[in-house]
């Protein structure tokens, strides 16, 4: 039997933030504060790359197209869904360790916050699970997953980053700061009123748009650019500010190490568990540092 167990790391202050951490790397990499700055890099580059091979190969119209697009046809779409599922598994860490860090510091003083905090970690696998269903089920081929998998990641997403806002305003003064909860507030706030947009957008430009056309390729004349570029512009500023979410919890995560409890149910490891005996062997070793 495995237990993960969070130690929490106190008594230091002012870490570096911003650009003061790029300078300090190592202060930067403390504790567990590597996953989300890992999950926000991986998943900025995987953007990035698609984006730049789809256009090159002329695969996506120049106008803007939106993330999908751009991972819909090999070779990008091999970068696109194998980095993709990466960041999955990051953001399934991150929002884990997260989940451990206020469950273990706030443990048996608030139910409603406890309660919350559950509430947090289901969100976000679900959004987790929609990243992956968006990296493996291309738009151009089974679309209706896809689309479930967007609505996961941008909608839960969202719900998922004012779940954690709330948390840290209950948290507030014990746990942690006023400026962290109204820097969460506005990154939230940002990023849903980008997904109202991009949905109503993508919405009105279907209407307006002039009979069946390639969706990757949208051209002006095929009614309803307007409103496709709006939407697509707003679904690129969801997905930043989701991410740059993520980045509020580098602080947080340099206090946090994951270590591994692990119980022995026999004493001889060709003899089959008759009772629970952990309270005569027990093994505790640090997972992660």
């Amino acid at each position: 039997m495995v237990t993960l167990v969070p130690y929490i790391i106190g008594g230091v202050k002012d870490r570096p933030t911003g650009i003061n951490c790029l300078l300090d790397l190592s202060m930067c990499f403390r504790g567990l504060s590597y996953l989300p700055i890992l999950l926000v890099l991986t998943s900025f580059a995987t953007f990035i790359v698609s984006y730049i091979i789809a256009i090159v190969r002329h695969d996506v119209s120049p106008y803007f197209p939106y993330i999908s697009d751009t991972g819909t046809k090999p070779p990008e779409s091999c970068i696109f869904g194998q980095f993709l599922n990466i960041s999955a598994a990051l953001a399934i860490a991150t929002m884990y360790v997260r989940y451990k860090l206020v469950s273990q510091i706030s443990v048996g003083e608030d139910t409603k916050l406890a309660c919350l905090n559950k509430a947090g970690l289901v969100l976000g696998i679900l959004s987790a699970l929609g990243l992956s269903m968006v990296a493996n089920f291309q738009e151009t081929n089974v679309e209706p997953v896809h689309v479930t998998g967007a609505a996961l990641v941008l909608g839960v997403g969202v719900i998922y980053a004012f779940v954690q806002t709330s948390l840290s305003y209950r948290m507030n003064p014990d746990y942690n700061g006023l400026k962290i909860c109204r820097i969460r507030l506005a990154i939230s706030c940002i990023a849903l009123t980008a997904m109202i947009i991009t949905f109503v957008s993508a919405t009105v430009s279907r209407i307006q748009v002039h009979g069946h056309i390639d969706k990757t390729k949208w051209k002006p004349e095929d009614g309803g650019f307007t409103a496709h570029i709006i939407s697509t512009i707003s679904e690129w500023v969801t997905a930043v500010t989701f991410l740059l979410f993520f980045f509020t919890f580098v602080r947080d995560f340099q206090k946090v190490k994951l270590g591994i409890v692990a119980t022995v149910l026999v004493r001889h490891l060709d003899v089959e568990p008759v009772e629970d005996i952990s309270e005569h062997v027990d093994e505790r070793r640090p997972l992660l540092s």
